[in-house]
Formats: structure tokens, C-alpha cells, sequence
């Protein structure tokens, strides 16, 4: 009896997911020819101010390993440098905070 309802839930749910997938490729095509537009763009200013214009932006899944390798380390150094600044903030607040007799002088 209940069959049929299942049926017709399954059936919308396909004819849903298809309505889905045909507005995204409606909305990717038209994305496209907008960046196609601005590359255009680009060219023709680049041409009119004499400077070339920016290098294309590469994704890193498609950069090669040595730049990747590259990008790393200088997250690594980011990371290490930020870390570093927040230990010093850190430091210099409970300087502050024992300074003003708010905590007490450090455990050993």
C-alpha cells in the first residue's frame, strides 16, 4: 500500500536533485563568461596602461611540489612567528597583572 508513497518520494527527490544540478550548471556557465569578460578586460587595460597584467592564480592541488614545498615552510615560519608575538603579549600582560598585584609572583 505504502509502496507507491515511496514511489513518488524517490521520483521527486530525483527530479529535485536534477533541478539542482541544471541550476548550477546554468549559474557555472554564466561564471565562466563573466571571467572570461574580465579577462578580456583585464587585456584591454593592461594594454591601454602599458603593465602586464597579474599572473593567473594557480590552485595548489595543480602547483608543483617545490612551490607547495615552498608555501609550507613559509606557513611553518608564520606560524612560529605568531606564536612567538602571543607568547610575548602573554608575557609582558602577566608581567603587568603581577605589576599591579593582580596575580601572584609565578609557581617554580
Amino acid at each position: 500500500m505504502t509502496w507507491w508513497l515511496w514511489l513518488v518520494l524517490v521520483i521527486a527527490a530525483l527530479a529535485l536533485l536534477a533541478l539542482l544540478g541544471l541550476r548550477l550548471w546554468r549559474k557555472g556557465k554564466v561564471l565562466l563568461a563573466e571571467l572570461e569578460a574580465l579577462s578580456v578586460l583585464g587585456e584591454r587595460l593592461s594594454a591601454v596602461t602599458g603593465s602586464e597584467p597579474p599572473p593567473p592564480i594557480v590552485p595548489a592541488y595543480l602547483a608543483a611540489p617545490g612551490v607547495i614545498a615552498e608555501a609550507r615552510h613559509r606557513r611553518a615560519e608564520n606560524l612560529r612567528e605568531r606564536r612567538h608575538r602571543r607568547h610575548v603579549r602573554a608575557a609582558a600582560a602577566f608581567a603587568r597583572w603581577r605589576r599591579l598585584g593582580l596575580t601572584s609572583a609565578p609557581r617554580a
